[in-house]
């Protein structure tokens, strides 16, 4: 039995595979977005309306149910829409939080049949929406036993449009350890920024353990970005007071002890799921005695245990905290602004690393883009040596959120179009399939 856990929830999706594979009938495979179901097959699916992707959840169910593949739905009990979506499509393996792993297995071998669900059909297809609402229900319309009220009510005729589901065909992509170092020869808030909102929207979008490193040793400021404290409370017999994490890493390495064991210890756990800060280091004595090489051990260290490290650096490139990680990235983000003195000063740095860093590990990206910015055209001129690989509009909301300390990325308001530049720099990064089926299906058939 072939069998895809996709309910966008790591933990679970993790005990529900060591649990399965006890069983040596089942094969099971993790799905992390939801365009993955129009490439390869599944006998049984456990999703929910958590999981990643641009089709929302009727277009999932029909093209699992076009490939004759069993859905089990986990979700809660205001989903109306949801719940009702599910009897649409003859779903009738459903269960409502909290739910257990066992739970969820138990369901994949003894499925329900309409009986079973019988009474959340009764609950659930008597409820009516408020206009516009597409969750909690306000009233059930037969109420208990008996004689049922009379309750007026306006019935709104619902035309269903059809749903279009289109073959796509992605390639499969293999995440490697990535290295991103982000660099700025003027503004170091850039930097900060930029690794703030592709750091956050990364851990919503992909299963991978991510890592900030701020490597600013002057002005370290990746705490403030993403609202926790520089200070890391430890229990430790060489470190009685608090101290940032960079701290800790060089006492530690002065003792010959860093390790992935208490790397870990040294790190801030961000509200983020699996996306955790090394703070940076506050005291520039201390700084001014860190070898060069510790920075590389440090570094080094960190990719044993996570799959994407973010650095944040600099604009001093004599510094070793600026030249070091810039050296050893998979690949480096130079941000530009949209100006002649910024791009002058960018591509002399860009020209003296010809010799040093592969051409293909320098990646631009245009910072702030305003109506008054210069032209795109002038600047794709101006850096055809290079790859250029997006373009960050401006937007004084992200001011704002800094103040409160929080990841602009991650505020209620946002539009897709607000997020559509970094997701596109996501793409570019190779974190994202480039092509969605959302895409095809508002281009049309072709």
């Amino acid at each position: 039995m072939k069998i895809g856990i996709a309910t966008g929830m790591f933990e679970l999706d993790e005990k529900l595979r060591k649990l399965m594979e006890m069983n040596k009938d089942m094969t099971v495979t993790i799905v992390n977005y939801r365009e993955f179901f129009d490439k390869k097959d599944f006998d049984v699916t456990v999703i929910s309306d958590r999981l990643l992707g641009d089709m929302n959840i009727e277009q999932l169910f029909f093209l699992l149910k076009s490939k004759n593949t069993r859905i089990v739905y986990l979700t809660n009990e205001d989903d109306v829409q949801g719940v009702k979506k599910c009897f649409g499509y003859s779903i009738n393996d459903i269960l409502f939080d909290p739910v257990k792993p066992e739970d969820i297995i138990k369901l994949i071998l003894d499925p329900n049949s309409f009986a079973d669900i019988s009474d959340i059909y009764l609950k659930y297809s008597n409820m009516q929406l408020e206009a516009g609402e597409t969750g909690t229900p306000i009233k059930i319309i037969k109420e208990g036993g008996g004689k049922p009220k009379v309750v007026e009510k306006v019935v709104e005729k619902v035309i269903e449009k059809p749903v279009t589901v289109e073959k796509t065909v992605y390639k499969t992509k293999i995440l490697k350890k990535k290295i991103l170092t982000f660099y700025s020869c003027d503004n170091a808030l850039l930097t900060a920024d930029l690794i703030t909102q592709l750091s956050v929207l990364l851990s919503k979008r992909v299963q991978q353990k991510v890592l900030v490193l701020d490597f600013n040793t002057l002005f370290p400021v990746m705490d403030n970005f993403l609202g926790v404290t520089k200070e890391v409370n430890i229990e430790s017999k060489y470190d009685v007071e608090k101290s940032t994490s960079l701290t800790l890493m060089y006492n530690a390495i002065e003792r010959n002890n860093l390790n992935e064991s208490n790397f870990t210890k040294f790190v801030k756990k961000t509200k983020y799921k699996n996306l955790d800060l090394a703070t940076g280091n506050y005291n520039l004595m201390l700084f001014e005695k860190t070898p060069n090489d510790y920075f590389s051990k440090i570094v080094n260290t960190a990719s044993k245990i996570y799959d994407t490290i973010f650095i944040n650096t600099n604009p001093d490139i004599s510094l070793g905290s600026t030249f070091i990680p810039i050296k050893m990235a998979t690949d480096n983000l130079f941000i530009i602004q949209p100006n002649y003195t910024n791009i002058r000063n960018t591509l002399f740095i860009a020209d003296n690393f010809k010799n040093v860093i592969a051409k293909n590990k320098l990646n631009f990206v245009v910072y702030d883009v305003s109506p008054k910015s210069l032209d795109s055209e002038i600047i794709e001129e101006l850096f055809r040596d290079y790859k250029l690989i997006g373009y960050i509009p401006q937007d004084d909301r992200k001011e704002e959120a800094l103040n409160k300390q929080k990841p602009f990325i991650d505020s209620i308001a946002l539009k897709k179009s607000d997020i559509k530049a970094y997701m596109s720099l996501l793409e570019k990064l190779d974190y994202i399939p480039k092509v969605t089926l959302l895409d095809k299906l508002r281009g049309g058939v072709r």
